[in-house]
């Protein structure tokens, strides 16, 4: 994982989707990043292509991706959404 995303920063890329992007039946749009939360909003997710992230209550979160290149891509917009600086490549 990038040491440059935390639980903190991916809670603010759910606020600006939730924010910032359209919502379709449960889930919010924006752009290629979608959100959705379960019914109480102690788990929340957000996903690009093949990449989801799942923010769980007290702080945890888990990464799930099986391609690299669209991991990237998450990167860069995650980071982009939030104002920091996004990566040319990972490793």
């Amino acid at each position: 994982m990038d040491d440059r995303l935390t639980t903190k920063v991916f809670l603010r890329v759910f606020d600006c989707i939730r924010c910032q992007g359209e919502k379709s039946e449960e889930k919010y749009q924006l752009g290629q990043l979608y959100a959705w939360h379960d019914y109480d909003g102690y788990t929340c997710w957000i996903s690009y292509k093949d990449v989801t992230v799942t923010l769980m209550f007290h702080g945890s979160l888990n990464i799930e991706y099986s391609n690299n290149a669209n991991y990237a891509d998450f990167i860069n917009q995650c980071l982009t959404l939030t104002d920091s600086k996004p990566s040319k490549a990972l490793p």
